[in-house]
């Protein structure tokens, strides 16, 4: 069956796009069109006709750019086009290949219609298609952001409290927290920075921590913090403004947060994916992880799964010299990296085959990191086979016998 090549180069306004046939010529040069309906079906309407009959085949690749992408992909698959998403990496080794140094919408088009020439890139009809997959994987992102604005706002308010009462932040393990929070919003009430006396302080403190030791430790360091800040007035009203913004801007944060946590436990209970039942991953990770991974059966085996997530260990080989640095390739989705390692992590302590594998690694001598990493991938592939085999988790008798 005669095939054409359609190339599209997405941008936030426009598209390019260009179609060659199977010899490498030009069927319809680079062309632009909008970012909208009216866009969508002006080039919905030259691949037809430069298909000119049913019987060839028109194969159409984009690029992945983060949003930009997405509607006219899911636009296309809608109407039934044979659609394939490029990470990239491999357009930019395509580009490399061609040894030509200019980059611009018309001629990244025509890369990525060679890039479907060479055939390096699976179709992603049925992972868009599963919109279980799509929705776990927005809303995991979502909560994804939200964790790293709260993560800044901790950042910034460390910075400020550097120089308005340097010393403040070793009193509690979280500054955000509530009994943090509950000191910093009383005092910052007032002009006066630093008001309250020893005794209202302790009693705040004595409300979240039960130990006499740790309650006197926190209370000492917080006294020290105030009574000796050297803080100079020209600083310190901009200072405590921008204090109190910060438990603001937390406060609404923690109430998104929460929001959207209620939210993908629902999502969770109504696809009960058979990645809930592994101990250690929860309904965020199974939102973000399985969001990303899609559909499992896209993938052909448990290692083409952990490269796609960039746990796969590097190996530089050169004639006889084989280099093995023990570093993982990074080369996947870091969003999946960053909740696997979480939920490795938590899995260290709850889940019986995780933590059997971490003892082993750190009874060799394996850095923690090292032997979380490779717990995380373990991880992974225990996902892979619960998911591709629609069977919950279960531990091994080799373990829970131990």
């Amino acid at each position: 069956m005669p095939k054409l090549y359609v190339g599209v180069d997405v941008s936030k306004y426009k598209f390019d796009s260009c179609i060659k046939n199977q010899q490498n010529e030009f069927v319809m040069k680079p062309k632009v069109y909008i970012q909208n309906l009216d866009g969508f079906m002006r080039f919905t309407h030259d691949v037809d006709k430069a298909r000119g009959n049913k019987e060839t085949e028109a194969i159409i690749g984009m690029e992945s750019t983060g949003r930009y992408h997405i509607n006219l992909m899911g636009y296309l698959i809608k109407k039934g086009y044979d659609v394939r998403e490029f990470n990239p990496i491999e357009v930019h080794g395509v580009r490399k290949m061609r040894m030509k140094r200019a980059k611009t919408d018309p001629i990244d088009s025509d890369i990525v219609a060679t890039a479907l020439m060479l055939e390096c890139i699976e179709n992603t009809e049925r992972y868009l298609q599963d919109k279980d997959y799509t929705r776990m994987r927005e809303v995991g992102l979502l909560h994804h952001g939200l964790s790293d604005k709260i993560g800044g706002l901790k950042v910034e308010l460390r910075e400020a409290l550097a120089v308005l009462c340097p010393g403040y932040d070793k009193a509690f393990t979280n500054i955000l927290g509530k009994t943090s929070k509950t000191i910093l919003r009383e005092n910052v009430k007032h002009t006066k920075l630093f008001w309250m006396n020893r005794d209202e302080i302790e009693t705040i403190i004595r409300q979240n921590y039960q130990s006499e030791k740790n309650i006197q430790k926190s209370l000492g360091f917080v006294m020290e913090a105030f009574i000796k800040t050297t803080v100079p007035e020209t600083y310190k009203e901009a200072l405590i403004v921008k204090v109190k913004f910060i438990l603001d801007q937390h406060d609404l944060l923690e109430k998104q947060m929460k929001m959207l946590n209620a939210r993908i436990d629902r999502y969770m209970k109504e696809i009960d994916p058979m990645s809930r039942s592994i101990p250690g991953v929860g309904n965020t990770t199974c939102a973000v992880v399985l969001g990303c991974i899609g559909n499992i059966n896209r993938f052909k085996d448990k290692r083409s799964l952990v490269a796609y997530a960039g746990l796969d260990p590097r190996v530089i080989q050169s004639g006889k010299s084989i280099n093995r640095t023990g570093r993982i390739s990074k080369a996947g989705n870091r969003f999946m990296r960053r909740y696997l390692l979480n939920a490795a992590y938590v899995g260290c302590r709850s889940n019986p085959v995780i933590r059997d594998m971490y003892q082993k690694l750190k009874g060799r001598g394996k850095p923690h990191l090292v032997a979380l990493t490779a717990c995380a991938r373990k991880l992974l592939t225990i996902m892979y086979s619960v998911e591709k085999n629609q069977k919950r988790f279960y531990v091994p008798n080799y373990i829970s016998d131990v």
